[in-house]
């Protein structure tokens, strides 16, 4: 999950407290073997919400007559809003009398976690009622007391496999492991129709850069921008590629000073896309580069060959999950120091950036791009 520091200081030291407090009231009500209404709970992180998919989609296939609803925020919604394993979509905004009435309203028979660490999920997964909530019991976060059933969340194991001993618990068979992503035609026209505009053919190759990466106003997850010029330089000499820059709208500024940067024009689409129109981009594109983000993730669920930059983030339990996938990461004795997100073991430097993220050389990622490439 990823939230400011004022978020992760209320969700700690009033979050803790009141997990704690309500476990004395706790009381364990006879569950239903098998439910009528499920309910995921994953409130922000776009990633995790990507890489929980096997998951949701194998407990989905074991109760294929249960109503399955989902509680996120509106991006994951978004995400989400083609996904056949889900039948309701719940926008999270912000905890209050009013949401904690509505899930209380709906009767679950079922509540299920997805998040590591917040104190807040549980405390809505509690709210529920629900006879049976699961979550993982996370070590040093104190969160599981108001579960009826906790997995462990393993460190350095890919997130992916942490999600999928959720369904193991509850004894769902799995039978794939890829992630999905469900953009519409509409998405895809959407894209064409923005790279014709700019002069970008199909017929050559596409490069998307992703350089941000993480949390909004957190830039120690991120590639020096000198580096992307370089790179972006790079591409151009040796493969002709066409080169396109994205992000969130309040990421704008980043792609546009690269662009500025590079000695052949660049597309800035940063701003212009939602999670769906990204996909659909990702999808046509020959190979992406990019921090560990959501947008990583939703890169390697389209199949389009990608590469995660890891510095801070551990690239075993974060890496892109897919055969097309490839990861660069920093050589520093320090790294990685980031398991849950927000755990950072070092200052930023004074460009915001991490220092690990300084031992990520262009020739490296290069070289990784030529193997990915084939050339």
């Amino acid at each position: 999950m990823q939230s400011t520091r004022l978020q992760q200081y209320l969700d700690r030291y009033f979050g803790i407290p009141l997990c704690v407090l309500l476990r004395l009231f706790f009381k364990q009500a006879p569950t239903k073997p098998t439910p009528k209404k499920i309910l995921f709970i994953q409130l922000s992180a776009l990633g995790d919400t990507i890489l929980a998919i096997p998951t949701i989609r194998a407990i989905r296939h074991a109760f294929p007559n249960a109503e399955v609803a989902m509680l996120a925020s509106p991006t994951n919604l978004n995400y989400l809003s083609e996904c056949p394993y889900i039948d309701r979509r719940i926008p999270f905004h912000k905890p209050g009398g009013r949401l904690i009435s509505l899930l209380r309203r709906e009767g679950f028979d079922w509540a299920i976690d997805l998040e590591h660490w917040p104190r807040l999920s549980a405390l809505l997964a509690y709210a529920t009622g629900a006879p049976m909530r699961i979550g993982f019991s996370t070590e040093g976060q104190y969160r599981h007391f108001l579960f009826t059933e906790t997995v462990p969340h393993i460190q350095g194991r890919h997130e992916v496999r942490n999600f999928l001993s959720v369904a193991a618990q509850l004894n769902c068979s799995v039978q794939e492991l890829g992630l999905e992503v469900w953009w519409r035609e509409k998405e895809r026209a959407w894209v064409r129709e923005v790279l014709a505009e700019e002069g970008i053919s199909l017929e050559k190759p596409i490069i998307v850069l992703h350089p941000e990466a993480g949390r909004r106003g957190e830039p120690r997850r991120r590639w020096l921008q000198g580096r992307y010029v370089a790179l972006a330089n790079a591409l151009v000499a040796r493969y002709d590629a066409q080169i396109v820059l994205t992000g969130a709208p309040d990421e704008m500024a980043v792609s546009e000073e690269i662009a500025e940067r590079t000695k052949h024009r660049s597309v800035v689409l940063a701003g212009r896309t939602d999670v769906n129109q990204l996909a659909a981009l990702f999808a046509d594109a020959t190979l992406v580069v990019s921090g560990n983000c959501g947008p990583m993730h939703l890169a390697a669920a389209t199949g389009t060959p990608v590469i995660g930059l890891h510095g801070p983030t551990n690239f075993a339990q974060w890496g892109p999950w897919s055969r097309n996938a490839s990861i660069v990461r920093a050589r520093i004795p320090c790294s990685p120091c980031l398991n849950l997100g927000f755990e950072y073991g070092c200052q930023a430097l004074p460009d915001g950036t991490s220092p690990c993220m300084h031992t990520v050389t262009v020739a490296a990622v290069l070289r990784e791009c030529e193997r990915l490439l084939g050339k």
